[in-house]
């Protein structure tokens, strides 16, 4: 049996910048991490199947965790793809009012933005309002009366974004065992006994980062069902006639109303040159469920039509969709990252629910795991004993 300091389930995007995160560390012994993924290779799942969008945090409760990490993590985000050769298109996004809403009374939408005005100036996002001469500057064919642009947000290749980070963590001595399904999780006084269908090893810490799975992975390693995952499906559609793929060049999202659960079937570009529409919001009950009953394209174009009236049901062809790991609240909203200590010794870090904007803050989220008091206190002990709950972030 091989023994490891950390094994860290699932190798999408937030567990390989964690794998890649522990490695650039110095603690007092260098670390042994493996991480088990259940598929061939990484992103497999969620990861690999949005939108690549580097997200500000605007759309965020600015206290919350998708807040706070989607600003630090897409910023880091960018920095990163430019030092790796990694696609990204720098194109701003533009929230818009349509014309239509407007005439329909919506007025609603409007206080939306002055939320998210509010949202941006409480945490130093730039933005500008935009007037319908101004969003025509930044895009001559939208039709809008009135929009916010948040210059800074740009799309990421997802899947280059984490090969290079597996890469980038593979030099720095990770190791990957794919086709690895977690099966079965024990442990004693030291560490934890984690046996997949091809193998078993021993980790002295074990975190949990199986994206859509996590609430399973945390039920093995705790015996009991504490977390649950709504699994919702978001669809893709591409623009394929030539004539119009060029008529939006920029992310463009619909204002919604607070209580809105998404962000919205929005104008989604890519540093490919493709541009798709989507994702829109399906629940549904088994987390591999890509594409029975798919939305019909009409839906899309029923909901973008009002910002582009050139688009048609005939320019749309079915792209792909992707599943986003929810956890939903009490009170139906759904809920923020869960990034949680749930056994101290050893260590237990359950990630869950982490959804859009996970992507933008994988980098983050992996700087707040490696910081947590638990995991210096384990590996950095020389550091940890002179710790305090305001030298590193509390599990």
């Amino acid at each position: 049996m091989n023994t490891y300091d950390v094994c860290i389930v699932g190798a999408g995007v937030v567990g390989c910048a964690i794998a890649r995160e522990l490695m650039r560390r110095h603690w007092d012994t260098p670390l042994r991490v493996v991480v088990l993924e259940q598929h061939n290779r990484v992103a497999e799942e969620t990861s690999g199947r949005n939108s690549g969008v580097l997200h500000s945090g605007i759309h965020e409760h600015p206290c919350s965790l998708k807040g706070q990490l989607a600003r630090e993590g897409s910023a880091l985000a960018v920095s990163y793809a430019l030092e790796h050769g990694i696609p990204l298109l720098r194109t701003g996004m533009v929230i818009a009012i349509s014309w239509d809403d407007i005439r329909r009374g919506l007025w609603r939408e409007v206080s939306t933005l002055r939320r998210l005005f509010v949202n941006a100036w409480r945490t130093n996002i730039r933005v500008s309002f935009l007037t319908p001469s101004g969003l025509r500057a930044w895009e001559p064919k939208l039709r809008a009366c009135c929009g916010i642009v948040i210059p800074s947000v740009s799309i990421i290749d997802p899947l280059a974004f984490v090969q290079a980070l597996k890469t980038d963590s593979e030099a720095t001595g990770v190791e990957y065992a794919f086709n690895n399904r977690v099966i079965g999780i024990d442990e004693d006084a030291t560490a934890y006994i984690v046996t997949t269908d091809r193998q078993s090893i021993r980790a002295a810490c074990l975190i949990n980062a199986a994206g859509l799975h996590a609430d399973d992975v945390a039920a093995l390693a705790l015996r009991y069902k504490k977390y649950t995952i709504c699994p919702v499906r978001g669809e893709y559609y591409e623009l394929v006639t030539p004539e119009k793929k060029s008529l939006i060049g920029r992310l463009v999202y619909p204002a919604l109303p607070p209580q809105a659960t998404g962000k919205g079937i929005h104008f989604s570009p890519r540093p490919n040159g493709q541009l798709f529409v989507g994702p829109n919001e399906v629940a549904i009950q088994d987390k591999t469920d890509y594409t029975s009953r798919k939305t019909p394209p009409s839906l899309f174009v029923e909901a973008l039509q009002k910002f582009l009236p050139a688009l048609e049901e005939g320019d749309l062809e079915w792209a792909y969709s992707g599943i986003r790991p929810c956890v939903i609240t009490g009170d139906g909203r759904k809920s923020d990252f869960i990034i949680a200590l749930d056994r101290e010794n050893p260590p237990l870090i359950n990630l869950v629910g982490i959804e859009s904007p996970g992507l933008s803050a994988a980098l983050a989220i992996a700087k707040h795991v490696a910081e947590l008091l638990c995991v210096q206190k384990r590996f950095n002990p020389s550091r940890g004993r002179s710790l305090s709950s305001h030298d590193a972030r509390m599990c």
